[in-house]
């Protein structure tokens, strides 16, 4: 009898802390989705002030803003300013610039990033761990603002938009990311291919590339987003009006809204062209946003 009652009473002990650690768990999650919310509201407010100034009228939203409201809703709707900017021939060539140095960048860096993971994913060689020290020393060991302008005067590509494809076409996190996911390859596929004779073109481009579609897609959503948002050394660099990207633009009509005499109407107008510029990344990411989760997430855990 007392065998059972002590088991019962054991049993009852158990279930008391499970119903406790439930009930933990639950108010734990009850917490933390709160406070992913606000934190949420915090991050997406920004943009969504953005689109609201852009369709908002001047003078309206002059009045809301100096009456220091909380903006919720566009304040008198217009088009026009965005209408305006979508019929300036000036707009769209920056536009195509954008998407120029934006996809062209983009599979330098790439073509640059998978040939070097591939090389330092190669097991076996000693010298390999050398290069692996060397391009990682280079996320800490930056040569500077000053000694990347002399260097890109020397090469001869100021007023060349290989000035800014060229220079920054490599990252050191971006390649060891890769290469962290090119050596999680079996070594079996790896030993089965060089047997059957294939050549390392055929490798990379058979399995391993195949292999690492979400790692290759996060990494080439980092550089994508990185030429397209892009500005300080395009304005440094290519020095010439046609060659400029949008961002540019949109820095020069920020800075003219400073000094003029329809302050509301030019931060309008400059709000409607950074929603014209925003627009494609924003449209373009939910569709491969599982494939950057899960490549960042593999990266990490390996």
């Amino acid at each position: 009898m007392k065998s059972h009652s002590s088991t019962s009473a054991n049993q009852r002990a158990s279930l008391s802390k499970f119903k406790k650690k439930i009930t933990a768990d639950y108010i734990l999650g009850i917490v933390n989705n709160v406070l992913l919310i606000i934190l949420s509201l915090f991050m997406i407010y920004p943009i969504f002030y953005l689109f609201i100034s852009a369709v908002s009228n001047p003078i309206d939203f002059r009045e809301a803003v100096n009456a220091n409201k909380f903006l919720i809703i566009p304040q008198g709707f217009t088009m026009e300013y965005i209408m305006d900017h979508l019929k300036n021939l000036d707009i769209w060539r920056a536009y195509g610039n954008t998407v120029l140095y934006t996809l062209l960048g983009t599979a330098i860096s790439l073509f640059l990033s998978i040939t070097c993971a591939y090389v330092l994913s190669r097991r076996g060689l000693k010298i390999i761990k050398v290069f692996t020290i060397i391009v990682v020393l280079t996320m800490w060991l930056k040569p500077g603002m000053i000694a990347t302008y002399t260097n890109i005067d020397n090469l001869g590509l100021m007023g060349n938009m290989f000035g800014i494809l060229i220079p920054f076409a490599f990252s050191a996190y971006n390649v060891i990311l890769l290469r962290t996911y090119f050596a999680a390859i079996p070594v079996d596929i790896d030993e089965s291919a060089q047997i059957d004779g294939a050549s390392h073109f055929r490798m990379l481009t058979s399995i391993y590339i195949p292999a690492s579609g979400p790692a290759i897609t996060t990494v080439g959503l980092f550089y994508a987003i990185d030429r397209w948002n892009g500005y300080f050394w395009a304005e440094l660099v290519l020095q010439k009006d046609k060659l400029y990207p949008l961002q540019v633009l949109v820095k020069k009509l920020l800075q003219q809204t400073g000094d003029s005499g329809n302050l509301f109407e030019g931060t309008v107008s400059a709000y409607a062209l950074i929603i014209i510029a925003i627009v494609p990344i924003m449209l373009i990411f939910p569709f491969i946003h599982k494939y950057f989760k899960k490549g960042v997430m593999v990266g990490s855990v390996k």
